[in-house]
């Protein structure tokens, strides 16, 4: 089944490999692996795992290890703390199923999270006065969201992020583990520092937004974008006005603009004009690539 809305009010099972070092067999294992709001399951036969959300460590997708390397072309990990003793995971990637992994349990541990923030320390390379102030943290697939203790609400967009760094930072008079996020709004370089109350959560939360970052970035190496489309998103980027992108790139010609719009569209740059005109994170963060070579 495919995965509709959170995790909360569903649930995905599929059948699938895996390997454990919990399980007493230390083979890779045939079965089921189960997901829903607060546990990840897995059976094979008479051998049953269960995690819950709130003992995982982190989450990984990528190549496996070494001794697994024969059984498993690619994984999902999971490093996970029961009782304080740490143990692995590593289920067969099935692609059907990588929005669960990649996405939807970072959601389901990290949304509501409390934390620090200094939004705004710096602007354009200068420090700021920006006072550090309580938040609950959420991410949806397209941005970072933070709801301030007076009710306002700032994001980040995913597609609008320039660089991240994760360390220690003296925040609300404490040095705590933080993540620092550059990122671009009207075209200015901000710099904002999160520190969330949890380690645990903090280290899911910079392990998601530096997966996130790294397959923006790396669409875009291998996307074979002409100069034509990268002037399209980044003229619509700085004007937001697409007459005026179309008049600049095209002279007006209204054909051959819809032509360069769909090929960005193909490459995933632009959003499905039926819906509505604009661009994808993987645009915008093309878009600040080349404003950002540009100033260099």
């Amino acid at each position: 089944m495919g995965v509709v809305g959170d995790l909360t009010d569903s649930v995905t099972s599929f059948q699938t490999r895996f390997y454990s070092d919990t399980i007493r067999r230390s083979d890779v294992q045939n079965g089921v692996c189960e997901v829903d709001g607060d546990t990840i399951s897995l059976r094979a036969g008479s051998q049953a795992l269960d995690i819950p959300l709130d003992a995982v460590v982190d989450l990984t997708f990528g190549t496996p290890p070494e001794k697994l390397s024969d059984e498993f072309a690619q994984v999902f990990g999971i490093k996970f703390t029961p009782g304080g003793t740490p143990h692995v995971c590593f289920i067969e990637h099935d692609s059907e199923y990588a929005d669960v992994f990649e996405y939807h349990l970072f959601a389901e541990m990290i949304n509501g999270a409390d934390g620090r923030v200094e939004l705004g320390a710096q602007k354009g390379g200068q420090q700021t006065d920006a006072d550090t102030k309580r938040v609950t943290v959420s991410i949806d697939p397209t941005r970072v969201v933070f709801q301030m203790d007076d009710t306002s609400t700032n994001a980040i967009a995913l597609g609008e992020i320039v660089n991240i760094q994760s360390g220690k930072r003296t925040i609300g008079g404490a040095k705590r583990d933080a993540i620092k996020l550059d990122y671009m709004d009207s075209q200015v370089r901000i710099t904002s520092y999160l520190s969330l109350a949890e380690t645990r959560l903090q280290h899911l939360f910079n392990r998601y937004l530096r997966t996130e970052y790294a397959e923006l970035k790396s669409e875009i190496e291998t996307t074979d974008v002409s100069e034509a489309e990268t002037q399209l998103v980044v003229g619509y980027y700085s004007t937001q006005d697409i007459t005026q992108t179309m008049h600049a790139l095209t002279d007006g010609n209204t054909s051959e603009f819809e032509s360069i719009y769909e090929q960005a569209m193909e490459h995933g740059l632009v959003s499905d004009p039926d819906d509505s005109v604009g661009l994808t994170q993987k645009g915008k963060m093309l878009a600040n690539t080349e404003l950002e070579m540009v100033n260099e």
